[in-house]
């Protein structure tokens, strides 16, 4: 099963955007809150968009991934952890790597 690459949104390792919050005040921090709520506040989901599933919606869904269970659709535990893994360890080398080229 392929795995979708994940682009990130950021151009700098985290350790970075977290140095520059430690150096912020209270009123810069409290500003950069102020915006992130806001953004979200804003975001194209809302409350009203989701739909609200009863037991019946949530009870189908799950004996639809039973029945595809059964004919050998899905993809294994284990195999997923896997994928996981080497994602997350290309994040982190990406990382690194931006480490580096910032020092």
């Amino acid at each position: 099963m392929a795995t979708t690459a994940r682009k990130k949104m950021t151009t700098h390792p985290t350790s970075y955007y977290w140095s520059l919050v430690k150096d912020m005040n209270d009123s810069q921090k409290l500003e950069l809150v102020s915006i992130i709520i806001d953004s979200i506040r804003h975001s194209t989901v809302s409350p009203q968009s989701m739909k609200r599933y009863t037991m019946d919606d949530i009870d189908a869904m799950i004996a639809q991934a039973e029945s595809e269970i059964k004919v050998g659709k899905g993809t294994p535990h284990e195999e997923l952890m896997r994928e996981w893994d080497e994602e997350i360890e290309q994040w982190e080398q990406e990382d690194r790597k931006l480490e580096v080229e910032i020092l």
